[in-house]
């Protein structure tokens, strides 16, 4: 019996568009985030543990997104360098921290490594550029714009790390654990703005106001998309006369996965 080996296109090819996954571990990763503190300047062994098993999942989330957007392999590639770099330092350094009983960074350690700010920058865009090629609404056309919206919250969590960090931890005036991060950034992106949390510098309130005017421009645009293209899907059906057209296979595209 021939054996067909897969091409690295068709490997790829699996991941994209499914956005079920993603989605779902986006939303274990910002739950773990509103409960476990990631600095990883902490004297609690049990802490600088939760902070590496947290930015495995991290990274998991964005490998996914990258996967799940369909981007060129090289790319694909790049991410998971980058996540792997960025987790293993974050893992040796809580190894070596654990067997010596003390920091061995001190304050230049940051929750927000470099990488993983860059990662979080461009797998939304990613999400979305990909969503903007369906042709028609699937299940996984809704819950890939769930996961987008998700990833901008988490894009401007590690984007308020990155500049707490740099500005000595003063984001909010006071120094605050990063689980107040994930919250402030879900409470910005939605406009709930309970006034209990409020950025501090100007770098700060830049960034926070630009992430409560990019949700609601993500909601607008995205929910239209999403109702227009679902009359439209509706419309052709009619049109048709097969009601099993609407069934749930993968959304079209308008390109596919190159290697």
């Amino acid at each position: 019996m021939r054996v067909t080996r897969q091409t690295r296109s068709e490997r790829d090819a699996r991941f994209v568009d499914r956005f079920g996954v993603l989605t779902t571990v986006t939303i274990i990763t910002i739950v773990l985030l509103m409960l476990f503190n990631i600095d990883p300047v902490v004297d609690n062994t049990l802490r600088q543990w939760e902070s590496v098993v947290t930015s495995v999942l991290v990274g998991l989330t964005l490998v996914l997104a990258l996967r799940a957007s369909g981007i060129r392999y090289r790319w694909q590639r790049i991410g998971d360098l980058m996540v792997i770099v960025a987790l293993v330092t974050i893992t040796a350094t809580a190894l070596i921290e654990t067997i010596k009983g003390a920091p061995i960074l001190g304050d230049n350690a940051t929750p927000a490594p470099l990488f993983v700010v860059i990662l979080t920058l461009f797998a939304p865009a990613a999400v979305m550029f990909r969503l903007m090629q369906h042709r028609k609404v699937t299940r996984g056309t809704v819950l890939g714009a769930i996961s987008g919206y998700l990833l901008i919250a988490l894009m401007f969590f590690y984007l308020f790390l990155a500049v707490s960090h740099f500005e000595s931890g003063l984001f909010f005036g006071q120094p605050e654990p990063t689980q107040s991060y994930m919250y402030f950034s879900l409470v910005t992106i939605t406009t709930t703005g309970y006034g209990d949390l409020t950025a501090s510098t100007d770098v700060g309130r830049l960034l926070a106001t630009s992430e409560a005017v990019i949700g609601q421009i993500y909601m607008v645009i995205f929910v239209a998309m999403i109702v227009g293209l679902f009359v439209s899907t509706r419309q052709s059906i009619r049109m048709s006369g097969n009601p099993d057209a609407s069934g749930s296979g993968s959304a079209e595209s308008g390109s596919s996965v190159e290697p």
